[in-house]
């Protein structure tokens, strides 16, 4: 069977779901454990920037996940107390990123072209990786996944995948060059080690944010966004590095200007989404695929598939470019784009292709929800909506003709019915398949908000 056909229940038995909360404990403790024990020898024993880096770092990584976790379970209660939780999970979130911005300044940054170039660097990427979240937010045109859940999944994978990605290839890197002689072979293991370290750092995270929010992580559609998400977060991070580092190596020589907007250019246009977007999101998919799927078995492998492929297509690209490295000339230029397409490029449209098919399934199962909870009276979806809601060009139309009628307000309050209407159709079609932690309770409660809804909507 199809995994994106409409399958039997996935969980056909009921289950203790908050173990899963227990499982995701325990993977980032080891994961903190691991980092904090290995960025520890390399700080005593090989005395690397990266290493000390990561290292005080940790606090950053803590913070994040447990800024994560409280913005989870905040869902999970009354208003007052979910708007003191989500308070919280911000200023926890914010911290993070605070830190790990001076974190990176003072031991990475001050290394290679110093602090304000770092500075200019970043904000060259913001609007880049901004539109790729946008777009990313956007593809998932039956219910977009809520804007602070995208901004965690990037956060994740600009700090948490790096801090796990600095340490295992510095630690790799060192024995490497310790063991092999430098050659084929130790390029081929430089290859190897990125396209298996940072995908396995970014699919912990990805890993991580399912367990945790598990109801919000519908199916393969939402896998492949919150997976590109993170990967686009990575993608931030690597590319302000890379542009620091070149430019202070070739500064001396007056083309490390041109190096940096070459390193600028090929990973936030080119790149953007032909690269860790689509790497991570291949992790996600897997994963969003095992979302919905009957047997242990078959979740397991079809997470493991999402890996093997997205470390592959990582691998493919980096041994090609450690081979044949390009240069930064005008048939560089050319060069590049060529590669991104031919090496990329299918695994890229082995993105799209999961995308629309799972969109497709996604679409039909909604509309049949939608078409019962109409039958169902209870007002929350009338039977002349079904069909607007299942469109997303004619729910629009209908959010035009409410901004025509009555304005910008009119516009929000429609859009805030439509979407809760649609949450209401996601909820019913998991818990008819048996796979949602919330209680029934829940859904009167949403039809209750509904209503809500609908009578502040009206103009």
């Amino acid at each position: 069977m199809s995994a994106f056909s409409t399958p039997t229940a996935a969980n056909p038995r009921p289950r203790n779901r908050p173990a899963r909360y227990i499982l995701a404990v325990v993977i980032g403790a080891v994961v903190l454990l691991v980092v904090a024990g290995n960025s520890l020898l390399d700080y005593v024993f090989i005395d690397t920037i990266p290493g000390r880096a990561t290292l005080y770092g940790l606090v950053a990584v803590a913070l994040i996940a447990l800024g994560t976790y409280i913005q989870a379970r905040a869902f999970n209660r009354d208003a007052v107390t979910r708007r003191r939780h989500l308070i919280r999970a911000g200023v926890l979130l914010g911290l993070a990123a605070m830190l790990w911005l001076l974190i990176s300044d003072l031991f990475l940054f001050a290394e290679s072209a110093g602090p304000g170039v770092a500075a200019v660097c970043a904000l060259a990427c913001v609007p880049t990786t901004a539109f790729g979240l946008w777009v990313v937010r956007r593809i998932d045109r039956n219910e977009k996944e809520p804007w602070r859940l995208v901004l965690v999944a990037a956060a994740w994978g600009a700090v948490v995948a790096t801090s796990l990605v600095i340490w295992a290839e510095t630690f790799w890197d060192a024995v490497a060059v310790n063991t092999l002689v430098p050659g084929p072979g130790l390029d081929a293991s430089n290859a190897f080690s990125a396209g298996m370290f940072e995908e396995l750092g970014k699919g912990v995270a990805v890993l991580l944010l399912f367990l945790v929010m598990r109801n919000e992580f519908d199916d393969v559609v939402d896998g492949i966004v919150y997976g590109a998400a993170v990967g686009l977060g990575f993608n931030f991070m690597e590319t302000i590095t890379y542009m620091t580092n070149l430019y202070a190596i070739l500064s001396p020589e007056g083309s490390g200007g041109i190096a940096a907007g070459f390193q600028w250019y090929a990973r936030q246009v080119l790149g953007l989404f032909m690269g860790h977007a689509t790497y991570t999101a291949l992790i996600g998919a897997g994963i969003g695929i095992a979302r919905q799927l009957p047997s242990r078995r078959q979740k397991v492998i079809a997470i493991l598939t999402g890996f093997l492929v997205a470390i592959a297509a990582h691998f493919s690209w980096d041994a090609w470019l450690t081979f044949f490295p390009i240069e930064t000339s005008l048939f560089g230029l050319v060069e590049v784009h060529l590669r991104t397409i031919v090496m990329t490029g299918p695994f890229t449209a082995a993105v799209i292709v999961l995308l629309v098919m799972g969109l497709r399934n996604e679409s039909r199962a909604l509309y049949e929800q939608l078409h019962k909870e109409a039958g169902g009276g209870a007002g929350a979806v009338l039977p002349a909506e079904v069909d607007i809601l299942a469109s997303p060009w004619r729910r629009f139309g209908e959010r035009l003709r409410a901004l025509d009628k009555g304005g910008l307000g009119a516009y929000v309050r429609l859009a805030r019915l439509q979407t809760a209407q649609l949450d209401l159709a996601m909820e019913r079609w998991h818990r008819e398949r048996q796979e949602i932690d919330t209680p029934l309770e829940a859904e009167q409660e949403l039809r209750g908000e509904i209503l809500t809804l609908r009578r502040q909507a009206a103009f």
